[in-house]
């Protein structure tokens, strides 16, 4: 039998048949999943812990949810122990939710266990239903973690093909510096600011890239267009100073780092470079309080202790400048600038002879430097070492010989040293030459003087034997 009702219509059932009922099997365990992250979300940390207290004891603990947002607390809370226990406790619950792996192998990441969190990001790899960037992401932290920059690559480009997220960028972007591939850098921070074109940090780290490599102008693009969207971007600040600062405008870098300053007060690079752009300005004092600062920030910076030997040599102070540039020789011995400044520094202290062998070692561990060069030369003049000054000036010029742009003070310098040089060669050999002439004239001489002495002698005796003859006949 039917019927029509609300313009519909509706068949009847009959007393001697049952109406089929749906029935709703809801889960007790998950029907304040919703309440738990609400309060999450909301901040409310305290109501959150409470609820999710109250529904593991309600569950015997076996609440999977309850210990999962339990774990992401507790790391926020840097008790990374602790939120391991509540990720493992999850995993126990659930083997086959490559979530559950993903963290307890963020926790082992963090407490610095790298091993044991690649395995754990690779089962999850395993087990994972589809390509997850995150895991590939992290499988090239933890490669990179064991120093293992191949596999590490190779993971890392796994991820930024699938996400293209900038972490992942960044990543390839460590790993390719840290290989000196600094082009292959630059064009993947290009690709970077394709899929994240606002981006403050790849645009200053493009920038500092583009000026390691001495591109001035993309450098400057990038970190101006940098400044531009964060004002208070300290890196991309610093490396604009760093940029007018090589080009003598030193007002204008002072500028830009004094806003920095205030941004990152404990930056030894900021610090250091205020202290430089001081000496430029021939205001010694600020300067060497600008360094001992960026010192005192980082006792064992060795730029910063070179320049600061450099601005003691300046002002004439070669004891204060020698203590510096010896700490600066200790931390890095395979620099050659430390080595050429102490020389330097020995020589004003009339130590030439120390002073030839810093130059020396200088000149071992530099690419061919014109200045340590012509230092090892004027060191060598003044201990008289005159056929190894020669040797070292020939080098020079054969290296200076087709370079274009080496400057005219080096140049003048070199002919003034090489006609020093050959002035005290043919000094030396004249006096030599005339030392021998000498020896030969004295040699006759000598032979007079003895027989006048022998003549003398028996003249001396034949006068005590008159005496004694007179004084016998008496």
């Amino acid at each position: 039998m039917s019927y029509v009702a609300n313009g519909k219509q509706v068949t009847s059932v009959g007393k001697d048949k049952k109406m089929a009922t749906a029935t709703f099997d809801s889960n007790p365990l998950e029907q304040l999943n919703w309440l738990i992250h609400l309060y999450y979300v909301r901040g409310e940390i305290a109501k959150c812990k409470e609820l999710i207290k109250r529904q593991i004891k309600m569950s015997n603990g076996k609440h999977e949810y309850a210990f999962f947002k339990q774990g992401v607390i507790l790391r926020e809370e840097d008790k990374i122990q602790e939120a391991l226990e509540s990720f493992q406790m999850c995993h126990k619950l659930n083997c086959d939710n490559a979530d559950n792996i993903k963290e307890v192998a963020k926790c082992l990441y963090l407490l610095r266990k790298y091993r044991i969190a690649l395995e754990a990001y690779l089962e999850a790899e395993r087990i994972s239903t589809k390509p997850d960037w995150e895991i590939y992401h992290n499988i090239g932290q933890c490669w990179v973690s064991l120093g293992e920059n191949a596999k590490a690559k190779e993971y890392t480009k796994k991820a930024v093909q699938l996400g293209k997220q900038e972490c992942s960028y960044t990543l390839l972007i460590k790993i390719l510096i840290s290989e000196g591939d600094l082009q292959t850098a630059i064009n993947v921070s290009n690709a970077a600011l394709e899929s994240c074109p606002d981006s403050t940090s790849m645009l200053t780290q493009s920038g500092l890239l583009h000026l390691k490599l001495g591109q001035v102008q993309p450098a400057f693009q990038c970190l101006s267009s940098a400044v531009a969207l964060n004002p208070s971007c300290s890196e991309a600040l610093l490396g604009i100073g760093c940029i007018t600062q090589a080009h003598e405008e030193y007002e204008v870098a002072l500028s830009k780092y004094k806003i920095a300053v205030q941004i990152n007060p404990d930056s030894i690079a900021l610090w250091n470079n205020i202290g430089m752009c001081f000496f430029a300005k021939q205001k010694y004092v600020a300067a060497i309080s600008c360094l001992k600062r960026a010192l005192w920030i980082s006792p064992l910076n060795w730029k910063v202790l070179l320049n600061l030997g450099l601005v003691h040599l300046s002002t004439s102070q070669p004891a204060s400048a020698f203590n510096f540039l010896c700490a600066a020789v200790n931390l890095r011995p395979d620099a050659a600038l430390p080595f050429l400044a102490l020389g330097c520094a020995l020589f004003e202290l009339k130590d030439p002879e120390n002073s030839v062998k810093a130059f020396q070692q200088a000149e071992l561990l530099s690419k061919n430097d014109y200045n340590t060069m012509l230092n090892t030369v004027l060191a060598l003049l003044t201990v008289g070492q005159h056929e190894q000054a020669l040797t070292v000036l020939e080098k020079f010029k054969r290296v200076s010989e087709g370079d274009s742009q080496i400057d005219k003070q080096v140049t003048n310098l070199s002919n003034n040293l090489e006609s020093a040089l050959k002035k005290l060669m043919i000094r030396n050999e004249l006096e030599e030459l005339s030392e021998s002439l000498v020896g030969d004239a004295l040699v006759p001489n000598a032979k007079q003087d003895k027989d006048s002495e022998k003549s003398s002698e028996k003249a001396i005796n034949e006068t005590e034997n008159l005496r004694k003859l007179e004084s016998d006949e008496v």
